[in-house]
Order: C-alpha cells, then sequence, then structure tokens
C-alpha cells in the first residue's frame, strides 16, 4: 500500500468501494464482502474503516486496530486519526495521542 495511491483513490472514489455501498452491504448483511476486501492484499479503505469500526463497536479494539494497521503503516493521515478516534472511543486516549 502507498499513501497516495490510497489518498487519490478516496479523494476520487477510484478502485474502491464507495462508502455509501459499503454501509447498505453491511445493512444487508454482507459483512464477509467488506471484512475481505478490508483484509485484501492491496485492500479497499473504506471497507477497512467500516469493518475496524464494526469491530470496535463490538468490543474487539484490538482487531480493529490490526485490520487499520497496514493503512497506518503507510503514514497516512487519514487512517492513522481513524486509529486513533477509536482508540479514544475504546478508553485509550492516552495511546490515541
Amino acid at each position: 500500500m502507498d499513501a497516495a495511491v490510497l489518498d487519490r483513490r478516496t479523494r476520487m472514489h477510484d478502485e474502491c468501494i464507495p462508502p455509501d455501498l459499503v454501509d447498505r452491504l453491511l445493512a444487508l448483511g454482507h459483512a464477509d464482502v467488506v471484512r475481505a476486501q478490508a483484509l485484501a492484499e492491496d485492500g479497499d479503505w473504506f471497507c477497512a474503516r467500516a469493518w475496524a469500526r464494526l469491530l470496535a463497536g463490538r468490543g474487539e479494539l484490538e482487531e480493529a486496530l490490526r485490520v487499520l494497521a497496514p493503512y497506518v503503516g503507510t503514514g497516512w493521515w487519514t487512517a492513522t486519526a481513524e486509529a486513533a478516534r477509536l482508540l479514544d472511543s475504546g478508553g485509550r486516549g492516552e495511546e490515541a495521542i
């Protein structure tokens, strides 16, 4: 993964599943599709974000952070901010900072 590619894909909704469609897939019970796209080698950011949020909401914060780790590892600020938000929501504000 590359931060510049991630940024372009998300801004342009190019080569990714748009966030509204990700939400719809989850609402219709297709979590397996979202999970697969989130964890794919060249993963989909919007799927990863939604999957991580779902995991965190179920109390699986460590797993949620593992989902985001490849994106955070690129240095892409959007992913880093999302991981920090999940940490903070999970009562780990100091780590988020």
